[in-house]
């Protein structure tokens, strides 16, 4: 799930379903140029699916596809992007780097990209608040914004926006590797992309070889579990940044204390001039800043805390650009065909935010997964809490970071546990979300599970 969500104001931005037959044949994506750019040697084509895979006789929907062939290939790896919102060969650069010698196939995920991308109302969108209000009036109106937002989202096919879940994606997946011919495949999947890679595991795996998922989301945890767990893993970035402060004399809050000052910024927010990136600042955004610019550079974060406290934008006043546009392309509300996130109340709400306050009594929630509880509201409720498991033969490396601002390594922690002995958790030194292959000792992990996984 990815941190890097699009601020909408700047860059406007289920049940287990029947097998489709192993032996199936599935049409040609007509591989040719891409429409749009890309990395020199991907190739794009258009697989035709079911929109919904119980009922193959129905409607059918287009989706991009994309593959890379590499000289003297090792295998096919099949690529599933972060997100909800990543095209499908957003990860083709890390893995060409990191695993050379494989094919690569990917789609965009239906909803996304090019296979007819949600869209949404740009007003909706502003009202949803990233940590839901506790309030019962509040509440109220936030379900009441939901109505209109859910009734303007759509991917303009009706039928396809009931069945955007991880289980239909798996599908198509598989689908696509019947169309390249693949009879076994390799599985990477980045941040929400795990997901999409656990549910082809669970429906899927006695095609696979080996699987790396990194970054990874636990879908058989509660919604207050999901917010608690990621409050605890920005709660954990935060100690590790006080105490870099107080080692580090050129830090700008060197010899003060790091929660004072944030909760001093916290209490000066609304008097900060300008906004971050369009959103008026508040306590709320104050936690939104750390959260997203603590795991880039403690210093840069130093000084614009010290601003905040100061009642100053770190980021200078800010004038207004252009004003966005009156819909846009918005993939998040496809996590609320996964999971349950939906908060049903006000009571809910406070007691979600007594948790996540107990498991971060400094930055009090994470809001890229509180966010997501709002999003929710009024949205479908398909979603159950669901153990991962595998058909694979081999077990599935699960990366972490150590400290992971968007998937902390909790969530890594549950997946193992339910996959047992199928899981192999390497965990990396890093603050961070993604990127784990960077580091050597990981890197080589991962290489050498490969070769010992793949099948010639």
């Amino acid at each position: 799930m990815a941190l890097s969500r699009k601020h909408v104001v700047t860059v406007v931005v289920a049940g287990m379903i029947p097998l489709a037959p192993a032996a199936q044949a599935a049409p040609d994506p007509g591989w040719g140029a891409c429409d749009k750019p890309v990395a020199q040697g991907v190739e794009c084509g258009t697989l035709t699916v079911p929109i919904d895979w119980a009922r193959t006789d129905g409607g059918t929907v287009g989706l991009r596809a994309y593959r890379w062939k590499a000289e003297n290939s090792r295998g096919t790896i099949l690529s599933f992007p972060s997100g909800p919102g990543q095209p499908g060969d957003f990860t083709f650069g890390t893995l060409r780097k990191a695993l050379p010698g494989y094919d690569l196939i990917s789609l965009d995920p239906r909803g996304v990209g090019e296979s007819r991308p949600m869209t949404c109302d740009v007003d909706k969108i502003l009202k949803i608040p990233y940590v839901p209000p506790a309030d019962d009036t509040a509440f109220a109106t936030l379900q009441e914004n939901q109505k209109g937002f859910w009734s303007s989202c759509t991917t303009g096919v009706p039928d396809l926006d009931r069945h955007l879940d991880a289980y239909s994606t798996a599908q198509d997946a598989d689908a696509l590797r019947r169309a390249v011919g693949a009879k076994r495949v390799s599985v990477y999947g980045l941040s929400y992309g795990t997901l999409l890679g656990e549910r082809y595991l669970e429906t899927f795996g006695q095609h696979v070889d080996g699987s790396v998922l990194e970054g990874v989301m636990n879908p058989g945890q509660s919604r207050r579990e999901f917010m608690t767990t990621a409050a605890a893993g920005v709660e954990a970035i935060f100690t590790k940044f006080a105490r870099w402060n107080e080692e580090t004399p050129d830090s700008a809050l060197h010899g003060q204390n790091a929660a004072d000052v944030f909760r001093g910024a916290q209490q000066k927010a609304s008097g900060v001039p300008g906004t971050f990136f369009g959103f008026p600042w508040s306590e709320v955004m104050i936690t939104r800043y750390f959260e997203i610019y603590a795991p880039r550079d403690f210093a840069e974060v130093a000084k614009g805390l010290r601003d905040l406290a100061d009642g100053r934008n770190p980021f200078g006043d800010e004038p207004g650009g252009e004003p966005p546009p009156e819909r846009i392309e918005y993939a998040d509300p496809i996590v609320c065909s996964d999971w349950q996130f939906a908060l049903p109340d006000a009571r809910t709400a406070r007691g979600d935010l007594d948790s996540t306050r107990k498991a971060a009594p400094v930055v009090g929630y994470s809001t890229n997964s509180s966010n997501y509880t709002a999003i929710c509201v009024g949205g479908p409720r398909t979603g159950q809490p669901k153990p991962v498991s595998s058909r694979s033969a081999n077990p599935t490396i699960l990366l972490s970071n150590s400290l992971d601002p968007a998937t902390p390594r909790a969530w890594a922690d549950g997946v193992a546990c339910q996959l047992g002995h199928k899981a192999i958790h390497v965990v990396t030194d890093r603050v961070g979300h993604g990127g784990g292959m960077d580091d050597p000792v990981t890197l080589k992990k991962v290489r050498d599970y490969m070769t010992s996984t793949t099948r010639p």
